[in-house]
């Protein structure tokens, strides 16, 4: 029998994977642009992932859009879109 202690530990391992599927999303946009393009520098990419990562907390999937703006742009950075792939990121003045 499952007691409050097993349903609370399945509830929060579905939250981490929902949490997981985000950030496989947004990173796998944000990764494939910069090994086309390339990236602007280490310190940048480590802030942005750090910003993803951030944004990304107790969010839904299909908020993965969202938080890459979010994480960007608290990074100095205006992502342009090409359906679901970053087809750029701009420095912001």
């Amino acid at each position: 029998m499952l007691g409050p202690a097993e349903f609370e530990d399945m509830r929060l391992d579905i939250a981490a994977a929902e949490q997981a599927r985000l950030y496989d999303v947004a990173f796998a946009s944000l990764n494939r642009h910069w090994s086309a393009r390339g990236a602007t520098s280490v310190g940048s990419v480590a802030r942005i992932c750090e910003l993803v990562r951030e944004h990304a907390a107790d969010r839904p999937h299909s908020d993965w859009k969202a938080v890459v703006v979010e994480a960007t742009g608290e990074a100095g950075f205006h992502v342009l879109w090409n359906g679901d792939e970053v087809a750029s990121l701009e420095a912001r003045a």
